[in-house]
């Protein structure tokens, strides 16, 4: 369990600050506790972008900091720790926004059909823009023609349960069993 929390912890790293994030918290997990100076020393990031790391670490619930002022300088300094209790509600929260916007997107994909010239990076038109365009491409003027999208809705429609289930609102489906028959 404590490998799937690590990793699980990692990949958000990676979604709120990239490589950089990624090293910052590894190297918390190494000293518990640090200073913003001490972990871009350690981890030879900018102590700037480490603060900016930390910072949205924080903002997410999974860092905590403690300030102390030295008495000789009167400065302060911030302490640094991983928090990973709310890990488990951090993450579901995280899915169910994602949930709600595939389900957002394939409501969007299944409404409407779409048109488009079928080069790449051009855009997919509703009916109602293609024909204020008269079915020409914006972009290139090339003839629009009805847009497939069966692919999209259907990968779609499986991450909608991929999550479904991993959240717990829907239960995995049971496979189906061959009978053989006895000869």
């Amino acid at each position: 369990m404590a490998r799937r929390k690590n990793k699980e912890l990692l990949e958000l790293a990676m979604d709120l600050g990239g490589e950089e994030a990624v090293e910052v918290i590894k190297a918390l997990e190494k000293k518990k506790e640090a200073t913003d100076e001490e972990l871009a020393e350690e981890t030879e990031i900018r102590v700037n972008t480490v603060r900016k790391i930390l910072y949205a670490l924080y903002d997410e619930g999974l860092a905590e900091f403690k300030r102390i002022r030295d008495k000789e300088t009167g400065w302060y300094y911030y302490y640094w720790r991983l928090e990973t209790k709310k890990l488990p509600e951090i993450l579901r929260a995280k899915k169910m926004a994602e949930l709600k916007k595939l389900k957002e997107m394939l409501e969007e994909e299944t409404s409407e059909i779409y048109y488009w010239c079928s080069n790449e990076g051009h855009p997919k038109l509703t009916f109602d823009e293609a024909m204020e365009y008269e079915f020409q491409c914006p972009i290139c003027g090339a003839m629009l023609m009805q847009y497939d999208n069966t692919q999209v809705v259907e990968e779609l429609k499986k991450r909608i349960e991929e999550l479904e289930i991993e959240l717990g609102l829907r239960e995995k489906p049971k496979k189906k069993r061959s009978r053989k028959k006895a000869s």
